[in-house]
C-alpha cells in the first residue's frame, strides 16, 4: 500500500517526474536548511514521496548529491551550447549571451551552488572541463571568423581568466544587470572585439 505522502501527489508519475521531483526537493533543503538537512528521510518528506522511492532512483545519500551536482551543471550548460550551435548568431553575440546566461545563473543559484560544491567535493572535474571547451570553442571560432583579435596572447589564458572572470561580481555585486553590463565590456576587452573599443 502506498504512503499517505506519495498518494498525495500521485502515485503513477513517470520515473522523469520523480527523480526531478526529489532533486528539486534535495535542492530546497540544501539551500533552506543546509546540506545536512538532506538526508534521505528528510528529502523523501520534503518531496512527498515514501523513503523507498528515493533509492529506486538514487542508491545512496552520495548519489543523490552527486546527481544533484551534475544536474546544477546540466542546467548551467545547456543553454550556451545551443547559443553557440546557433548560426543565426555573432560569435560577439554569443559571448554575450553566454556571459549573461552563466551570470544570472550564479545570481540565481549561488547558494545552491555553495552548498553542494563547497561543501561537498565534486565527483569529477568533467562539468568544469565542459565549460572550459564550450568557451574554448566560441574564442576560438571568434576569432577564427576575425571578430576577436588574440594577437600575443595565449588562447589558454585567455580561456581561463574569462571563465573565472564573471563569477566573483556574482557574489560581491548587488546589482546583477550593472554587473552583467560591466563583464561584458570586460569581455570585449578582453577579446579585441569593435565593440570593446567604443
Amino acid at each position: 500500500m502506498p504512503s499517505q505522502t506519495e498518494s498525495s501527489v500521485g502515485r503513477f508519475q513517470s520515473p522523469e517526474f520523480r527523480r526531478r521531483q526529489i532533486l528539486d526537493a534535495a535542492a530546497r533543503l540544501a539551500v533552506e536548511e543546509g546540506l545536512e538537512s538532506t538526508s534521505i528521510a528528510n528529502v523523501a518528506k520534503a518531496a512527498g514521496v515514501a523513503k523507498g522511492s528515493i533509492y529506486i532512483h538514487f542508491e545512496s545519500r552520495q548519489d543523490l548529491l552527486a546527481a544533484l551536482q551534475a544536474d546544477l551543471w546540466d542546467r548551467l550548460l545547456d543553454f550556451p551550447t545551443r547559443v553557440v550551435a546557433d548560426e543565426a548568431l555573432t560569435w560577439t553575440e554569443k559571448v554575450d549571451a553566454v556571459i549573461e546566461h552563466l551570470m544570472r545563473f550564479e545570481f540565481d543559484h549561488h547558494r545552491l551552488h555553495h552548498a553542494i560544491f563547497h561543501t561537498v567535493a565534486a565527483g569529477s572535474d568533467e562539468p568544469l572541463t565542459g565549460a572550459r571547451d564550450l568557451l574554448s570553442h566560441l574564442i576560438a571560432s571568434g576569432a577564427e571568423a576575425g571578430e576577436f583579435d588574440l594577437t600575443d596572447l595565449d588562447p589558454d589564458v585567455v580561456i581561463q581568466f574569462l571563465i573565472h572572470g564573471y563569477v566573483g561580481p556574482c557574489y560581491h555585486h548587488d546589482d546583477p544587470s550593472r554587473a552583467i553590463a560591466n563583464v561584458k565590456q570586460l569581455f570585449h576587452r578582453a577579446l579585441g572585439t569593435d565593440i570593446g573599443q567604443d
